[in-house]
């Protein structure tokens, strides 16, 4: 028999516990990026730290994610506000590569506590249903994509900038989540070149994303069809309040 130590390391992630719990994490962030337009990360993220470090989990979710939420993003490009998409892409593509070196250079536990405490801070803040009037300024717009490049980068969580960004504003829900899902597919182009410079795609993450992908898409296809039923105010609160258990459960087993 052909030696298949590729194999031989795939049948061991699978029989392992970190695993076993990872899909019903997996499955749960499909659900909420089916639903929402976001959020996976925000699951996914600080969850898989926990059970494979931050140099992991990160590059799976970007993985993962771009792979089955593929289909989400060609209606979403029709539908987005390219005036708002744009300026926040450039300010996420320029502070990227200093959030990578961060992920590089700042040691697990205390990026997989940063990364969960984020999370909970931007939740709380949201939760409150703070809105700003009128339209932001190109500097506050850049700044905005300038931070969610950055934590994109160190902690896989670009997204929750963006979200009080545009939650806080007058967007509705169908707009909101347009947004999000072509400013993320985009994002992922830049994030995939940043890791890939910097040599995160391992084998590890290889494998584990390709187990992953199939949970992830079932999921989020679930979650999309979900959407078509919510009302605006369903569609904040059953999201934010996913993410912050997670996030808190997360927390909690860094801690332990």
């Amino acid at each position: 028999m052909p030696e298949t130590p590729w194999l031989d390391a795939m049948q061991a992630d699978i029989q392992s516990w970190a695993f076993a719990m990872s899909v019903l994490v997996v499955a749960l962030a499909g659900v909420v990026r089916g639903f929402s337009g976001f959020g996976a990360a925000m699951i996914m993220v600080p969850a898989l730290s926990v059970f494979y470090g931050p140099a992991v989990a990160i590059p799976i979710m970007i993985l993962v994610d771009a792979v089955a939420a593929a289909p989400l993003l060609p209606p979403a490009m029709r539908r987005c506000r390219w005036r708002e998409v744009l300026p926040i892409l450039a300010g996420s593509a320029m502070l990227m590569p200093v959030g990578v070196y961060v992920l590089l250079v700042v040691e697990r536990d205390v990026l997989a506590t940063a990364i969960a405490l984020i999370v909970l801070a931007l939740v709380a803040i949201l939760a409150t249903g703070w809105r700003y009037r009128g339209v932001p300024s190109t500097a506050a717009t850049l700044a905005t994509g300038g931070l969610s490049g950055f934590m994109s980068g160190s902690t896989g969580l670009g997204g929750p900038p963006v979200i009080l960004f545009w939650i806080a504003g007058q967007s509705k829900a169908p707009a909101l989540r347009a947004n999000v899902i072509a400013l993320f597919g985009l994002n992922t182009v830049v994030s995939i070149s940043v890791f890939t410079i910097n040599g995160l795609f391992t084998a590890e993450v290889i494998r584990l994303s390709l187990l992953f992908i199939p949970i992830y898409g079932l999921a989020l296809l679930g979650g999309a069809r979900l959407f078509r039923f919510a009302s605006e105010q369903a569609f904040r609160t059953i999201a934010l309040t996913l993410v912050a258990v997670v996030a808190a459960a997360s927390l909690i087993g860094v801690a332990g």
